[in-house]
């Protein structure tokens, strides 16, 4: 419901400026096939937020299309990197350039609400992506 929802109140936003959309709802196996696929779409709306997952934007056969050898340099050289404070120099200018470039727009983010019982520690309240990260879960008396 997020992307019909989003899908509505873009086309509402570019209608105000002249720009007419079709909106194409789309079930998720379509979506895989017809999107992720075959690339076969002018605008989309999905949930992305995975954990380490820059360097979708240098895989050529990925749904983006997305193209630039800079970028790719920056992605291999993070590939090969272990030295903590260089990574994060890299993935500095790796972000800065998908941002320059206005690759995707990121347009909210989902809530993500979690319950869970109170001996249960190291997990993050307010959590930035879906996935959840266990690395530092335990349980407490």
């Amino acid at each position: 419901t997020y992307a019909r929802l989003g899908g509505e109140i873009i086309a509402s936003q570019l209608r105000d400026v002249g720009i007419d959309l079709e909106i194409i709802p789309v079930e998720w196996a379509q979506w895989l096939d017809q999107v992720f696929t075959k690339k076969d779409y002018d605008l989309t709306i999905v949930s992305h937020t995975e954990p380490n997952d820059i360097d979708i934007y240098s895989r050529k056969d990925y749904y983006f299309n997305y193209d630039n050898p800079a970028f790719d340099k920056v992605i291999a050289d993070l590939g090969v990197t272990s030295d903590e404070a260089k990574r994060k120099e890299l993935l500095g200018q790796a972000q800065k350039i998908l941002a320059d470039d206005a690759v995707v727009g990121f347009l909210y983010e989902l809530p993500k609400i979690g319950v869970w019982d109170a001996n249960l520690q190291g997990l993050w309240e307010n959590a930035p992506i879906q996935a959840n990260d266990l690395t530092k879960v335990k349980w407490s008396e």
